[in-house]
């Protein structure tokens, strides 16, 4: 534009010079003429410096203008943030603080589950094949866990269970009954005292998360016990921490004046941290008592009395034939494998009740742990090897995929977390009883499907 300006003005000026000579005269000459001329190069000069200045001037005011608006935008960021932060700061002073706290989070399972190879004992002791089973499940899981005040929280859990019995020992519900609908119960709701005037104290009450080191051929990792738990710490000894934990326990209580069954745990132990490696020790008495008051357990209706030794009393009914008191000796040694987190894992447990055969009074747990499932890409391996005598332990409340009491085998497990939060699973049990089962056994009907099994577990998890 500027240059189209230019030339317009030096055609001007020279028509107005060509008019400007006088017209009667004689021609100039050609001195006169170039004169002329460089007086209008000199003019056209001084108008393209002039435009040249115009043109700077307009520039400069582009961009101060441009400076101004950069500058009245970032002001107006500035107080527009000032005052949702004002805002959040107004709205955070007025929610109470446990609410702030209070941390929601979940989970759900899918999963596939295959019987395979299974078998049946006859009452003549030989067996016959049981077909495959393949069945689909669900697990639904909400954790909300809130921090009251500096020294209480609160736990709860609800997720999915059977329907019938309600069972401890499982989360599942399976793809069955023509879909209807699956059942959602309280799985746990509890509430934990840490008080800052004893460090290492922790006391809780309500139905809670097993928080007293154990394996599976003890507890079911579904069972949560429901009563009152103490556990005190004590760090003053650097790297080894001494600890104790006792447990009281109902597990039925009765509307009429009798002995209520219960479970009463001892536990003592340490941790041990030794440079790169950390050693967990620990002894445990469990005491069940009262068995014979128990609602399911001892009518063999729940998971089918788990594989313990059962009599019938005068009125015909089922009861435990031996009290189960336990002494458990349990260590867990966790150390680095080059760059794999690793564990190692030995369980023992005996049976010391009045008249328990010796055949039938231990358990025990061998197994490893390797890898790690907390971010996307980690992997994890983990085996058992497991040794449950018929009255050991209590049946009923151990693991239930490796089928209660009387019980043998391995159990392998591979996992990876192909995303944050996602991880997928396999589970391979290969399981078979430690005795035969006794057709005179008044609970044979019972016991005799759980011969010979192989179990395979698909997983696919997703938290939140």
């Amino acid at each position: 534009m500027l240059k189209n300006k230019t030339l317009i003005t030096a055609v001007s000026i020279f028509f107005a010079v060509f008019f400007m000579i006088p017209q009667g005269h004689s021609a100039m000459t050609s001195e006169e003429l170039l004169q002329k001329l460089n007086e209008l190069g000199d003019i056209i000069k001084k108008q393209q410096q002039e435009i040249e200045r115009l043109r700077h001037e307009l520039e400069q005011q582009k961009q101060s203008i441009k400076e101004v608006k950069e500058v009245q935008k970032e002001t107006v960021k500035e107080e527009v943030a000032a005052q949702v932060q004002e805002k959040e700061k107004t709205w955070v002073e007025w929610i109470p603080r446990w609410v702030k706290d209070t941390k929601l989070t979940g989970d759900l399972r899918l999963r596939y589950e295959g019987l395979y190879n299974r078998e049946d004992r006859q009452t003549d002791g030989s067996t016959t094949s049981v077909p495959t089973r393949d069945r689909f499940r669900i697990r639904a899981r909400l954790f909300v866990d809130s921090r009251i005040t500096e020294e209480f929280s609160t736990h709860f859990l609800i997720c999915t269970n059977q329907d019938s019995n309600r069972e401890a020992t499982t989360t599942n519900q399976s793809f069955t009954d023509d879909f209807n609908d699956k059942g959602i119960y309280l799985h746990r709701a509890y509430a934990t005292y840490m008080p800052t005037w004893l460090k290492g104290l922790e006391l809780t009450a309500g139905k809670f998360r097993n928080t007293f080191l154990h394996t599976d051929i003890t507890w079911d990792p579904d069972v949560n016990p429901e009563g009152i738990y103490e556990k005190y710490q004590y760090a003053g000894f650097g790297d080894f921490k001494p600890f104790i934990h006792l447990g009281q326990m109902v597990v039925n209580e009765l509307d009429k004046e009798s002995d209520d069954a219960a479970l009463y745990i001892y536990q003592a132990g340490f941790d041990w941290k030794l440079g790169p490696v950390t050693w967990v020790l620990a002894a445990s008495y469990y005491d069940w008592s009262n068995l014979h008051n128990t609602k399911y357990l001892h009518l063999s209706q729940y998971v089918k009395g788990g594989g313990n030794t059962f009599v019938k009393d005068a009125s015909g009914n089922l009861q435990y034939r031996y009290d189960y008191n336990l002494l458990e000796g349990i260590t867990f040694v966790r150390f680095p494998l080059g760059p794999v987190p690793a564990e190692l894992i030995f369980d023992y447990i005996v049976n010391i009740a009045d008249d328990v055969p010796g055949k039938n009074d231990t358990a025990y747990f061998a197994g490893f742990r390797l890898g790690s499932q907390k971010k996307k890409g980690d992997w994890g391996l983990f085996y058992k090897y497991a040794r449950i005598e018929r009255d050991s332990v209590l049946g009923s409340m151990n693991d239930q995929d490796f089928y209660g009491a009387n019980r043998k085998g391995h159990k392998i497990t591979l996992s990876y977390l192909p995303f944050d939060r996602v991880s997928l699973g396999a589970s391979f049990f290969y399981t078979d009883p430690v005795t035969d089962w006794d057709p005179k056994s008044p609970n044979w009907s019972n016991e005799r499907s759980r011969e010979h099994e192989d179990r395979l577990q698909a997983d696919f998890v997703f938290k939140f």
